[in-house]
């Protein structure tokens, strides 16, 4: 088999160079030996710092784990397999199951199968209601595996703990945390609107030079989980949290910011009047909106209508698109910058 030998004090540098160029054989483990790393390739090529050979020994074999297609072959027909949606959400060990009408009658099968394809998994469940209510709460149905909708969710070096009944959560905005995070300047304070149990508290705090984070959020139970968050984390010390009607804490709040984040998609611009008192002169308030591509400016405008009926005067750039909700619609984030 090819092989691309070379010192154990090269070997770290060749291993990136080779995943680099999907060089890398994934079925097969490398070998160590007699002071030489062997990495198994898939294609002769000139690598840095390594010689290229065909070798005479076999390299171990990777056990090779069984697709979810491979599971459910003989459960499902080839039809129905291929209805099967090409990625599913997953909080901490839950894995949210996401399938179409013509496989409901199978939705159970279909969830045993994830378990045993993803061991890091406890529980799958089902969408029963989507977000709806004053605290932008869903319900879900347990269709495999431990009876829980508690989990501990890891994202961007965060511990964040939630119940999926209890508070608004999307793990695939996981990205755009850690872009407001790494927006964030040096001693900046921040002020997270709609906190929930604390992702973009956290994230921020985490990484971030931020002077300090505040949150406020309406939904009790999500409070709570997200003080436990910080306590989790260890960020006592960098966030402050309330919990009530931004209404009636935010003009209590002494402080004013340099950054104000809004992640509330779907009514976000009907705070807009609160929030740019608290943001500072040259600040920003992330606002978040579900838009169709075709709507990007004319929201963008509305936006500017807003902020200018309000009475300040704020740059509003194009959105930036932070997550696709349907083939043409996006979450979007509208970086507004206050300049008076």
């Amino acid at each position: 088999m090819l092989a691309a030998y070379t010192s154990l004090q090269n070997a770290q540098q060749v291993k990136e160079f080779l995943i680099s160029k999907r060089l890398l054989s994934q079925d097969h483990f490398p070998v160590k030996e007699m002071g030489f790393m062997y990495f198994p390739i898939i294609k002769k090529v000139t690598v840095p710092n390594a010689q290229v050979l065909d070798t005479k020994f076999a390299f171990p074999q990777k056990k090779k784990e069984p697709t979810i297609q491979e599971v459910l072959k003989g459960k499902l027909t080839p039809k129905e397999l291929t209805l099967l949606p090409q990625s599913q959400e997953v909080i901490g060990t839950i894995l949210i199951l996401e399938v179409p009408d013509e496989l409901k009658s199978k939705e159970k099968s279909i969830a045993q199968a994830y378990l045993e394809v993803n061991k890091h998994l406890t529980t799958v469940v089902g969408k029963d209601k989507i977000h709806s209510g004053e605290y932008r709460t869903r319900t879900v149905k347990v269709l495999a595996g431990k009876r829980t909708k508690e989990t501990i969710h890891t994202e961007n070096g965060v511990k964040i703990k939630l119940h999926l009944e209890k508070v608004y959560f999307s793990a695939r905005s996981a990205n755009e945390r850690l872009r407001i995070a790494k927006l964030v300047k040096p001693n900046e304070k921040v002020l997270v609107m709609f906190s929930g149990a604390g992702p973009f508290p956290l994230v921020i705090a985490k990484h971030s030079a931020a002077q300090h984070v505040w949150g406020i959020e309406l939904n009790p139970l999500g409070h709570q989980y997200a003080l436990e968050n910080i306590s989790l984390n260890h960020l006592e010390k960098k966030i402050t949290l309330y919990e009530g009607d931004v209404h009636i804490i935010l003009p209590k709040i002494k402080e004013t910011f340099d950054r104000i984040a809004m992640p509330l998609p779907k009514t976000g611009e009907l705070f807009l009047p609160i929030a740019l008192p608290k943001v500072k002169v040259g600040g920003t308030v992330h606002l978040y909106a579900f838009l169709d591509e075709k709507d990007f400016d004319s929201e963008r405008k509305k936006v500017q209508g807003i902020c200018k009926a309000a009475g300040y005067n704020c740059k509003v750039p194009e959105p930036v698109k932070c997550g696709q909700f349907s083939p043409r619609v996006f979450r979007v984030c509208f970086d507004i910058q206050r300049i008076k």
